[in-house]
């Protein structure tokens, strides 16, 4: 019997969320420091799927208003598009 002891889905699902991140983190850890290019490349599928089951947990806590962020303007956006192009612009080799 669980009684009261017994965890949410909201609960459930912000710790899932939660480990998603941290796995996302440290596979991208992983990834930078390995030079085993077999590995990085293992590494990277598993830290794309990790990405995308980390955007479908939080897709189904923002539809259940588990999850709530605040709506960039477009002016953030046309800001933070220019900053990734930048950045994206220096690494060419």
């Amino acid at each position: 019997m669980l009684g009261n002891n017994s965890l949410s889905d909201k609960e459930i699902t912000t710790v899932i969320l939660d480990n998603h991140k941290l796995s996302a983190t440290s596979l991208t850890n992983l990834i930078l420091e390995s030079t085993n290019n077999q590995l990085r490349s293992d590494c990277l599928d598993v830290l794309r799927k990790t990405l995308d089951h980390q955007k479908q947990i939080f897709d189904v806590m923002s539809q259940k208003g588990w999850y709530k962020v605040n709506t960039a303007s477009q002016q953030d956006l046309s800001t933070a598009q220019q900053m990734i192009n930048n950045i994206t612009s220096g690494m060419t080799m």
